[in-house]
């Protein structure tokens, strides 16, 4: 009992950037013309590009195939949509080896990760989705299935790098006792990959973001998962120092970087609502370009596309 009300004492704690129930906007109560879903294009090794333009119908993200960063003090100009590398590629082999489920993504992270318009439309049927130009990215839809609608064990409003990691926080109904939300999570949803989305709450304790980001990618490497890191909107440090972060990791270790800040750097406001940390609130219809002038679309279409390259990889390996 005394563990579990900690759990909600701490779950119900508000942090930086998920800091109420009334900082994300109102969805459109329309869910038959207006609800959130995203999908994947591109083949494992591709840059893209979002155009917006009043003069096309639909916004294009296109994509061309590109080498792996290796400056990170480059990183803004990298790829929206990364590459596998052969380092990734031996990690997925031996996840494989282990039991890891190929059609399973999980997601580490925080309220832009837990919150259910992150990809869980996709899951629940074509009524609540769009896809427009991106029809193709159906497949990718279809091979990653249910796993887009599972609740995350290790994605946690207000989560920092060291909450997934502290015991604390996990689920008292479904995690073990001593066990970390992260290790929760691939236990019982036993991924090949996951997005690993972490960075905007860790504002106030910066020197703490890269050696638990470490012990996350450790981790999640040992475990024969494969960690596609994710970059932030935001820029509530000021110096941009988490996404700099994120680079260097991405480099050291020879990570897959979804690279979501470029995603949103063509969007009004940068994708961002007025506290400069939430993201503004589109739904799931591609086909409607108005939609993809807004962040929380274009968040779930790069996400697909990543998924996207990620099966084309492995599949073609």
């Amino acid at each position: 009992m005394k563990q579990r009300i900690i759990y909600f004492l701490l779950a119900t704690t508000l942090l930086v950037g998920c800091s109420s129930s009334s900082d994300q906007p109102i969805p459109p109560t329309d869910f038959a013309s207006a609800t959130e879903t995203p999908q994947p294009l591109p083949p494992a090794t591709q840059t893209a590009s979002l155009v917006i333009s009043s003069t096309e119908i639909v916004p294009v993200l296109t994509v061309t195939s590109t080498p792996m960063p290796l400056d990170p003090a480059e990183w803004k100009s990298w790829v929206v949509i990364p590459s596998l590398s052969p380092e990734m590629l031996a990690v997925f082999a031996n996840g494989q080896s282990l039991g890891r489920d190929v059609h399973v993504v999980s997601v580490v992270g925080d309220c832009e990760s837990s919150s259910d318009w992150f990809l869980k439309d996709f899951s629940k049927g074509e009524r609540y989705y769009d896809l427009g130009p991106y029809a193709d990215l159906q497949e990718t839809i279809d091979f990653f299935g249910p796993s887009l609608g599972y609740r995350s064990y290790a994605a946690i409003r207000g989560a920092t790098v060291t909450t997934v990691l502290t015991p604390l926080w996990a689920d008292p109904q479904a995690c073990e006792s001593n066990e970390t939300p992260l290790a929760c999570e691939y236990r019982l949803h036993n991924p090949a990959f996951a997005f690993i989305a972490l960075g905007t709450n860790d504002v106030h304790k910066p020197d703490q973001f890269e050696p638990k980001m470490r012990e996350i990618i450790d981790y999640t490497l040992a475990q024969g998962v494969v960690p596609i890191l994710v970059t932030k909107a935001d820029n509530l440090e000021g110096d941009e120092s988490i996404n700099l972060t994120i680079a260097k990791l991405t480099v050291e270790y020879q990570l897959s970087t979804w690279n979501f800040w470029a995603a949103v750097q063509p969007l009004p406001d940068h994708g961002l609502q007025d506290d400069q940390s939430h993201l503004t609130f589109g739904s799931n219809f591609f086909d409607n370009p108005e939609n993809l002038k807004r962040a929380w679309p274009i968040r779930n279409l790069t996400a697909l596309q990543v998924l996207d390259a990620v099966r084309r990889a492995v599949q073609e390996k």
